[in-house]
């Protein structure tokens, strides 16, 4: 019990320090980023590796992360994915342009298994993709492909947000100087549809009701902790059912299922951060569970990856970027904005959160034109990131990767 105890201490004093460092950084360096880099230098000094299993991070962790995938596809209501069917093309071009940029031009310098490794951290989704590559990898037999992928997962988000920041700055700077916001609200009609109630009076495609069809399953006032947990999981538990059938990634399913829960009634939005009251805890057993990843990386792996850690953030960013910005000028769209949402993709969430409230918190001048900003820049970051990461995730861990394995 003793040895069980220190690991949880342990453990979870890396994830509080990690914290602390994101506290002091200003999140230049993320609080997971934090804890991974502090794990991975106290192991090659000496400290043992199985922390993280002995404090059982590495079955619950897994299930933390599937719970996530979930919880990620109910960040959005099923209609604004139809409202914004624009935003998801873009998505999809952007995805296409960084994988073409980074497995095509940078496989020619540092070889496609290596850049095909990183590419899902980084071309869509984040750590979440970083992790399903490694679970791909690893039941692929391709481990010594590992360090890219975690390296890439503790890089992606203290390298992507700033780059994100500063193109999307540049949109939310030139609607405060073209007075956007007092231009709309002079020019403003009052919105006189109908609004679609439930007979418990909430509106369909809300966040109560995200389902545009349906009423909500669950009466919300029975839908706490406990229900929404198991709703995640059994969510996660058939996501795992239709890999085992299917061969895609129960990543892929966790978030699929997400929108079709919401689409069809039984899910209410946000249940992973908002209705669990259970995602700090989680987020502590998905960063634990990370720490195992890492258990095999020695400093010669780290340095002998390191440029192609660099070729993929700057390629995946440039692929990203061009794409979404190509995208949404030949669709009508702020072609600025579309190249900042089409970089969001490389990070996905909480980034994507992060990025959308600070730059429309600083570049407005009131509270009202703050929402105004925040208005315009977050569907597409959302909308965005979510479908990025369905192409991403499709694109490199259930197509690319197996292909990767017949030929290696």
């Amino acid at each position: 019990m003793s040895s069980y105890m220190l690991a949880v201490c342990v453990c979870f004093g890396l994830v509080a320090i990690g914290e602390v460092i994101s506290y002091f950084t200003k999140a230049v360096v993320p609080s997971m980023a934090g804890a991974l880099i502090l794990y991975l230098i106290l192991i090659w000094c000496g400290m043992p590796q199985t922390y993280p299993e002995t404090a059982g991070f590495t079955t619950i962790g897994d299930m933390a992360f599937l719970m996530l995938c979930v919880g990620i596809g109910t960040n959005v209501a099923p209609a604004e994915y139809v409202k914004n069917i624009k935003s998801v093309l873009m998505a999809l071009v952007s995805v296409v342009f960084a994988l073409a940029f980074t497995v095509g031009i940078g496989g020619i310098f540092f070889g496609f298994d290596t850049m095909l490794a990183g590419a899902g951290a980084c071309c869509g989704g984040g750590a979440i993709s970083g992790i399903a590559a490694i679970s791909k990898l690893n039941s692929l037999g391709l481990t010594g492909l590992l360090a890219v992928p975690t390296i890439m997962i503790v890089t992606v988000d203290p390298l992507g947000q700033p780059i994100a920041s500063f193109v999307l700055r540049k949109y939310a700077k030139r609607l405060n100087a073209e007075d956007a916001y007092l231009l709309e609200k002079a020019a403003k009609i009052e919105d006189t549809t109908p609004v679609r109630l439930t007979k418990a009076g909430v509106p369909y495609g809300s966040e109560e009701n995200p389902s545009p069809f349906f009423p909500a399953w669950i009466p919300s006032k029975l839908e706490a902790d406990g229900v929404v947990l198991l709703e995640m999981a059994l969510a996660v538990w058939a996501g795992v059912a239709l890999e085992s059938l299917t061969t895609i990634s129960s990543f892929l399913w966790a978030f699929i299922l997400g929108i079709v829960g919401c689409t069809i009634g039984l899910f209410r939005m946000n249940l992973f951060d908002e209705r669990s009251h259970s995602a700090g805890f989680l987020t502590v057993l998905i960063i634990g569970y990370l720490f195992t990843s890492m258990n095999g990386i020695t400093p010669q792996s780290v340095l002998s990856v390191l440029p192609a850690i660099v070729a993929l953030i700057i390629l995946s960013a440039l692929g990203l970027g061009l794409g979404g910005y190509l995208s949404g000028k030949m669709l009508g769209y702020d072609p600025v904005l579309s190249a900042a949402a089409g970089i969001g993709i490389m990070f996905l969430f909480p980034g994507i959160t992060i990025v959308s409230d600070e730059i429309s918190a600083r570049a407005a001048r009131d509270e009202e034109e703050r929402k105004f900003i925040h208005g315009k820049i977050a569907p597409s970051m959302y909308i965005m990131g979510n479908t990025g990461f369905l192409f991403g995730l499709l694109g490199t861990v259930t197509i690319l990767l197996p292909l990767l394995a017949k030929f290696h």
